[in-house]
């Protein structure tokens, strides 16, 4: 179950004075560093300020995000830290984690780059990425191996700059030895100068700022950490900074985000990894890749997949079966020599299964399909009942990585649904071994090729901007890897795709060296192609793909500027569309008007206009009755519109119409296009429709024939977002009081809380939420005060692959104010929890923008 665990000491013994700053308080899903905390200065204030108080001890200083990070004790709470003159807000130093699966064998690069222009901008420009300086913050880099010039910071060595600002007790100047392989695997990505793996720009200038520490348990680091790591790369005036790294969130309303865009004002190109969340639907874009003007980046699938096989013996002869090995740290899935294949069931006599086996396993490989349980519990099971290796295959159609628990001892291999069921029909239909190489690898197609990764995470923000911006190759991609760990991996994740565009970016530099960060965003975006969906026979929705597939060649070749190259649409009003009512009915629907401004850059050849749209897929995570989505939960995919190849009415795509303009622009002008956008009317708004679709500007120049495409995607929400529901509908039983095992109260009128009953709060939130507060109220109907952590700030959507709901204790203790400082006792008597959370756009000064759930009565004991 997830509890809110405090990370602050909730009570002390002497009040405390409002706060002249904002401490920002983060849900519990949210991981911080205990007693740690992230503090903004204004622009006059010095470091020296916090530094004089007793219990405070600063850890680090931050020139351009102006502030520190302090570590208090017991004794101290954040608000003594935020009373202090010259200090502007208050920030737990949040976890961070990699936007990264698991391991896989993989090896198809350089089909990669001729999806993507990048072998024509090798090939035909010559461009390698030399003179562009590309600062990497991430695990570390194995710069010993030989494809990424096997030498640190010495002269013609690509590793001019970097650290490790792993943790307080590291130097700086200590070179960024990689031990988990994430970073060393991005920089090949971005640079390997090898024969196997070609990075995107070989010839780049690089930087490694280390912010994940060997020691750590898990793969994560915090705010201060990437904070500094950031500043440094800044201060070494690097052209862009690549980040595969982030946390849970929607907004972009947080020091690193923050952060970054002020980097782009700066004029650095800031290329960060959108997240791996996407089995949990729309909303899921991660901090960082949130943050105004960076370039957000989705992941997009391999087109062939180059991976281990194992060799199945049957009844009706051998058959070369796929696998992908359990990720580390499983052993690998190495069966030497023919191994006997059973199918086992548990003590309940299921076949899945998911209790104890009742088969003795020793010696054998245990074949079992996926469903019921987490992979590690089936593992475990067959462990114990005495397996040496175990195959789980899936249960619906494709492949996905697969990670066990570190009390797993054996290895294990995921298969697709249709290979085991051909195994578990031999099984029963006689004996079937099995035998694994570690030298046998087969390429196939990947039926995926091509489509949007199905980890890759989807905006839009909490406010509905349009994220990713761009998406690139991330799924089962083959990079370097530090030599102590077999040189070469195949990894999949955003965080394989946010190095990719980062290299491209390089070229565009290369080729452009006087372009600006807010051009390069623009050109990436305009020049992308949308990514084809074959089962719908439309394009993915912007919100999954953002501009679709880079294309840096033509991205580099572009003679025309368009302003904005994306529409985030806000969908909230409802009005007579004036002069293009003739081009819709209804005439009182939603609808959009924006101006785009074109520029012909080419200075000696006229430009011509032809304006075209291409609807993409629209998505819910609903289903009719308001609940989410019994698809997403059970598949994790979400219902599209349409739902096949099937041609559908007109009007339950997006229309977007041209209405003004000039079509011919000289050399060197501009001019305005005007567009309409209507959502799909077509479409209930019961079912919370998220929409989109790409404006396509044909140009063509004077005396060529050949014409190129531009695009600007939009994307937006098919009613008015600032109506809709965030808590989790009523159906599906939340929000509800429960007890210590999560399980809803029944009878809650009868319920007596006393000091040795555990009572939580459960919410589930279906949207982002800016304010969230959970309070208690007495008989006469008077708010005594917060739930202990029952307020917090700029609220992510509760996330599937995650808890389900957030839990919050529901005890005496009750809290005075938004910071958590002034805490009572309550006296015995009947209360109810006040649960308020803000609609999306809401107002905070307005009730009327709040949803409302009260719990029914219960009673304090003694």
């Amino acid at each position: 179950m997830r509890i809110f665990v405090p990370s602050i000491v909730l009570a002390i013994a002497y009040a405390i004075a409002s706060c002249s700053a904002r401490v920002v308080q983060y849900p519990s899903h949210i991981r911080v560093k205990r007693n740690s905390y992230i503090v903004q200065l204004h622009p006059t204030a010095q470091a020296r300020c916090v530094q004089a108080i007793p219990g405070i001890q600063v850890s680090r200083h931050f020139d351009m995000f102006h502030g520190v990070a302090v570590s208090i004790g017991d004794s101290v709470h954040p608000s003594q830290v935020a009373n202090i003159e010259g200090v502007k807000a208050v920030w737990p130093n949040r976890v961070f984690s990699l936007q990264y699966q698991n391991k896989t064998t993989n090896g198809s690069g350089e089909y990669l780059h001729q999806a993507t222009r990048v072998h024509q901008a090798h090939t035909e420009l010559g461009l390698n990425g030399t003179g562009i300086k590309i600062g990497i913050i991430d695990t570390g880099v194995d710069y010993t191996h030989p494809d990424l010039g096997a030498c640190w910071k010495t002269p013609n060595c690509p590793w001019q700059y970097g650290g490790s600002y792993a943790s307080d007790s590291l130097s700086p100047n200590d070179p960024p030895m990689d031990c988990m392989g994430h970073g060393t695997h991005v920089s090949g990505i971005i640079a390997s100068r090898g024969d196997r793996v070609k990075g995107v720009a070989p010839q780049a200038t690089l930087g490694m700022y280390r912010v994940f520490t060997c020691s750590s348990e898990s793969a994560d680091t915090n705010d201060a950490n990437v904070i500094a790591a950031m500043e440094a790369a800044f201060q070494d005036g690097h052209d862009i900074i690549s980040m595969s790294l982030g946390s849970e969130t929607a907004w972009e309303e947080d020091p690193v985000a923050v952060l970054a865009s002020k980097f782009v004002d700066a004029g650095v190109v800031m290329v960060v990894a959108n997240g791996n969340s996407g089995a949990s639907g729309l909303l899921t874009a991660s901090t960082p890749a949130v943050g105004r003007n960076v370039i957000s980046v989705g992941s997009v699938d391999n087109w062939n997949i180059t991976s281990a096989h194992a060799i199945f013996t049957t009844h009706t002869g051998q058959h070369s079966v796929l696998f992908l090995p359990s990720a580390a740290p499983a052993p690998p899935f190495i069966i030497a020599n023919n191994t006997l294949v059973v199918a086992p069931t548990d003590n309940t006599g299921s076949a899945l299964p998911c209790t104890n086996i009742t088969n003795d396993l020793s010696g054998k490989v245990a074949l079992i399909q996926r469903g019921e349980c987490t992979f590690s519990e089936k593992a475990l099971n067959a462990q114990n009942a005495g397996a040496v290796a175990v195959v789980i295959y899936n249960n619906v159609d494709g492949m996905i990585d697969m990670a066990f628990d570190s009390n797993i001892l054996i290895p294990g291999a995921f298969i697709s649904m249709n290979d085991g069921r051909m195994v578990e029909e031999s099984i029963r239909s006689g004996r079937t071994l099995v035998r694994a190489l570690e030298s046998d690898l087969i390429t196939v197609p990947s039926p995926s090729g091509g489509h949007m990764s199905a980890f890759s995470s989807l905006g839009p923000t909490a406010e509905l901007g349009l994220v990713p911006l761009i998406s690139a190759p991330g799924g089962n991609i083959l990079s370097t890897y530090p030599q102590s760990m077999g040189s070469y991996t195949s990894l999949s994740g955003t965080s394989m795709a946010a190095p990719y565009v980062a290299g491209a970016v390089a070229l565009l530099k290369q080729a452009r060296p006087d372009i600006t960060a807010t051009h390069i965003r623009e050109l990436l975006v305009t020049t992308a192609r949308p990514i084809a969906d074959s089962s719908t026979g439309l394009v993915s929705n912007p919100y999954s793909s953002g501009g679709g597939l880079i294309n840096i060649y033509d991205a580099i070749r572009a003679r025309a500027r368009i302003d904005p190259p994306l529409l985030s649409i806000n969908n909230t009003r409802r009005e007579h569309p004036g002069p293009i009512n003739s081009y819709i009915r209804p005439i009182n629907a939603y609808w959009e008007i924006h101006t785009l401004a074109i520029q012909n850059t080419d200075s000696a050849k006229s430009m011509r206009i032809s304006l075209a749209h291409i609807a993409a897929n629209s998505l819910t995570m609903f289903d009719k009755n308001g609940t989410l989505s019994q698809q997403l939960l059970t598949n994790q995919t979400m219902p599209t519109w349409p739902t096949n190849t099937s041609p559908v009415p007109a009007n339950t795509l997006p229309q977007v119409l041209g209405i003004r303009g000039n079509t011919l622009v000289r050399p060197g002008q501009s001019t305005n296009i005007t567009v309409f956008i209507a959502p799909p009317l077509g479409l209930p708004e019961s079912e919370r429709w998220f929409y989109g679709g790409f404006i396509n500007f044909k140009l063509t120049w004077d005396g060529e024939s050949t014409a190129f495409s531009h695009v600007v995607p939009y994307a937006g929400f098919n009613g008015d977002m600032r109506k809709l529901s965030v808590l989790a509908s009523a159906p599906i039983g939340l929000p509800f009081l429960a007890n210590s095992e999560v399980e809803p109260i029944e009878n809650v009128s009868e319920l007596t809380i006393s000091a040795d009953t555990d009572v939580y709060l459960a919410v589930a939130l279906d949207l982002p939420t800016r304010i969230f507060a959970a309070s208690i109220v007495d008989a006469t109907n008077t708010t005594r005060g917060y739930l202990p952590l029952g307020y917090s700030d700029y609220v992510g959507r509760t996330l599937l692959d995650e808890a389900p709901y957030y839990t919050i204790p529901v005890n005496r203790t009750v809290f005075h104010d938004t910071q958590m400082t002034n805490s009572s006792e309550l006296s015995a008597g009947s209360y109810h929890v006040h649960l308020k959370v803000l609609r999306p756009f809401g107002d905070p000064a307005r009730e009327s923008d709040f949803q409302i759930w009260d719990s029914d009565t219960f009673k304090l004991g003694d």
